[in-house]
């Protein structure tokens, strides 16, 4: 009877033999895993293992609430937008009292006569070509006949009487509205109290003429300025142009300039904000001479490139004064854009988007008139006008070293 079995109970031995080799087998496994897991690092309970997945979904949905709140929401709804700028405003130095001031002149160039020669020296950097063109001329017998009889919206302005201006304020604010009038009646008039800024009026063939450059090199918009100020003061605040690079052409008068990169600031506590222009909600107009800032003097003739999103404020002397500042918007400019900031040209692309809603000038770019600029407007109510307030009386115009 054994016999018969036999061969079963050898063949059911092996098979337990081997059941326990695979489970000594496994557990040596089991063990060995056990022993690669780091020093002080213990194994998921039950209930972690349970928790785990749930703290991914709350981290995802963390994440997409705090985008969809900062680069969405705030991008499209001035009323969010109005608390964000009251959350991120400040008045306070961002530098030590005692910090002396680093300010260096720009690059200039010399020799350099037309455009296809200028732009090898485009770039990352603030750089002015010395007596580039004939500008005065060429507005006079070339520009100038054309364009005389062209229409556009003019600001009424005042003076500030306790001060010229600084950085974070200018030396005028605005007067009663706005006025139109024809290009030929701005020069002829020479009206002290009618700045002619951000104009409209001139086209692609104008700019082509004026920077001595081809038919095929296409210029986006321009803005320009025109003014017969009765003093030396800072006209422009600070602010810069979101994706364009910008070549400022003076005309006639001198124009002194104070340059700051957004990366800069950001770095020493300045924080920049598109709307859609660029402009910053905190530091002073001291402590932002403090940190690296390059200043530069344009005379008639003199072509002047920087960047996108490179900050500036600008004085001008009195007297005539006619610049142009052209902007080259194209793959290369957006780029670059990106490169120096991700979200202030994504700040830019949605607030400008939503600003073109309201546009019913038919115009591009920044531009005066009485439409409304819900963004414009929103950070002009919550951060320029405290500007004024604060800063209003500083006088910091002889650091724009105006001749």
């Amino acid at each position: 009877f054994l016999s018969l079995f036999s061969p079963c109970a050898t063949q059911f031995k092996i098979k337990i033999r081997n059941t326990k080799f695979t489970t000594k087998m496994t557990t040596e496994k089991s063990v060995k895993k056990e022993e690669k897991l780091p020093r002080g690092v213990e194994k998921l309970t039950p209930e972690a293992e349970e928790l785990a997945p749930k703290l991914v979904k709350l981290s995802v949905l963390f994440f997409g609430c705090y985008f969809f709140f900062h680069y969405v929401l705030i991008c499209l709804s001035p009323g969010v937008y109005k608390y964000y700028l009251r959350f991120t405003r400040s008045f306070e130095p961002v530098m030590p009292k005692d910090a002396p001031n680093d300010v260096t002149p720009v690059k200039e160039i010399f020799g350099v006569h037309d455009y296809a020669a200028t732009r090898e020296h485009f770039g990352s950097e603030v750089i002015i070509f010395r007596n580039y063109t004939d500008c005065r001329r060429t507005f006079d017998k070339v520009v100038y006949p054309k364009r005389k009889n062209q229409v556009d919206t003019y600001m009424k302005i005042k003076y500030r009487e306790e001060s010229p201006g600084n950085a974070y304020v200018p030396g005028t604010h605005r007067g009663q509205g706005h006025v139109s009038r024809k290009l030929s009646e701005v020069l002829s008039r020479k009206d002290p109290l009618e700045y002619a800024s951000f104009l409209r009026i001139f086209h692609g063939e104008d700019y082509t003429v004026l920077l001595n450059a081809k038919a095929e090199d296409n210029f986006e918009f321009d803005s320009s300025f025109i003014s017969f100020f009765d003093r030396p003061i800072v006209s422009t605040a600070i602010h810069a142009a979101p994706v364009a690079q910008t070549l400022s052409l003076q005309c006639y008068g001198t124009k002194s300039w104070l340059f700051w990169k957004a990366t800069d600031m950001e770095k020493f506590g300045i924080h920049p904000v598109a709307t859609p222009h660029a402009m910053v909600t905190s530091g002073d107009p001291e402590s932002i001479l403090k940190i690296p800032t390059k200043v530069a003097t344009a005379y008639p003739g003199d072509l002047m490139y920087f960047p996108p999103f490179y900050y500036h404020a600008v004085a001008t002397n009195p007297g005539k004064n006619i610049m142009f500042a052209i902007r080259k918007i194209d793959g290369e400019s957006f780029k670059m854009s990106l490169k120096i900031s991700v979200r202030l040209t994504w700040e830019w692309i949605l607030r400008y988007a939503h600003t073109q809603f309201y546009n019913k000038s038919g115009k591009k770019g920044f531009h005066e008139g009485e439409q409304e600029q819900p963004f414009k407007d929103t950070y002009e109510r919550e951060v320029f006008d405290l500007h004024t307030d604060v800063f209003g009386h500083v006088d910091s115009l002889s650091e724009f070293k105006l001749p």
